[in-house]
């Protein structure tokens, strides 16, 4: 029986172990995931050098034919026959890129998902989102935004316990897209117009939050906030946020000295921070951070006992707790106000 070539079985066990990642609920089974990379030939790596020996050459070899071709005023049969070779060189290049990305994309995930289950973390499936995103865009402007399209890309489950507060809350993030008309005049003085689509993306927490509500502290404020202006006595706060409240003293309640400095801080860290403290009890924090949940690996699956160290440890993922520990700041210097 003539033998497996080494990539092809890489490919096939990376196409496999993907959708078993895909159902990993906890840390033994991703653990067996790693298992079952630790049977395959290491170190785990796709050789391409022949391939591309053999597809640059071909490359070489087109390019020579089509200029001899020129230059002898030959058959223009000749250009064909360097253009389909030509394609058959760059076409096996092009399959190799790909499984190379493959195997990047991969482990990046396998890393990721690691990261997720260190820290209480877990994906929600896309049949599930509509139950748990309605209400909210119901209550928050923020997820009004764009005129043209609105989606979820990203729904996370995850779960904090604090030394005074403890809480369940869900990581989102939300692309809209806004269409305009754009007028330009060119060198002639015509008139042309042409449809633009601005695409945008938000990210953030929802967490329940019974101790303040109809409350905006916002840096980057959605059409249809409504309320009352009330202006802190931080005038370093009150150039980040504007706020504004369905009752101004709900506002001083919330906006202690010790909660102040806690978002200025917290403002430093995440690029147009919003709070949106709605009627139903809920807070949304949003931002235009798309690294929260960022975590890279230190090695690829090639150093696998490495990687594998690397799992076994804890993953932090410091723009989340510190986050996290400014709600939980904020749930304590709220809790006595009613």
């Amino acid at each position: 029986m003539a033998a497996i070539n080494p990539n092809r079985q890489l490919a096939q066990a990376i196409s496999r172990l993907q959708k078993q990642l895909n159902q990993v609920a906890d840390k033994t089974a991703l653990m067996a995931v790693l298992e079952q990379l630790a049977l395959l030939p290491q170190p785990i790596r796709y050789s391409f050098k022949q391939r591309a020996y053999l597809c640059s050459a071909g490359l070489l070899l087109s390019l020579l034919m089509a200029v001899l071709t020129y230059q002898l005023q030959s058959s223009v049969v000749l250009y064909y026959a360097a253009a389909i070779l030509a394609l058959c060189s760059v076409v096996p290049l092009l399959a190799a890129l790909y499984h190379l990305q493959q195997l990047k994309r991969f482990t990046e995930h396998l890393y990721w998902k690691n990261a997720l289950l260190d820290n209480n973390l877990s994906e929600l499936a896309n049949t599930d989102w509509p139950n748990v995103t309605r209400s909210w865009q119901q209550q928050f402007a923020e997820f009004r935004r764009g005129n043209h399209q609105r989606e979820f890309r990203q729904l996370i489950r995850g779960h904090f316990s604090g030394a005074e507060h403890q809480f369940s809350y869900h990581y989102w993030h939300f692309h809209y897209v806004n269409k305009r008309t754009q007028v330009t005049t060119n060198s002639k003085g015509q008139v042309q117009t042409r449809t633009v689509y601005d695409h945008f993306d938000r990210y953030g927490l929802i967490i329940p939050f019974a101790y303040c509500r109809d409350l905006f502290v916002t840096s980057f404020a959605a059409d249809g906030i409504t309320g009352e202006r009330y202006t802190s006595d931080s005038g370093r706060f009150n150039k980040i946020f504007q706020v504004r409240a369905a009752e101004p003293m709900q506002a001083a309640r919330f906006l202690k000295p010790a909660v102040i400095v806690a978002l200025e801080q917290q403002a430093r860290q995440l690029k147009q921070l919003n709070l949106a403290f709605s009627h139903d009890g809920q807070l949304c924090i949003s931002f235009a951070d798309n690294d929260m949940l960022q975590s890279k690996a230190p090695c690829g699956l090639d150093q696998l006992a490495q990687f594998r160290q690397s799992i076994e440890q804890p993953t932090a993922l410091p723009k989340l707790s510190q986050l996290l520990a400014t709600v939980h700041q904020l749930l304590r210097h709220s809790d006595s106000n009613f």
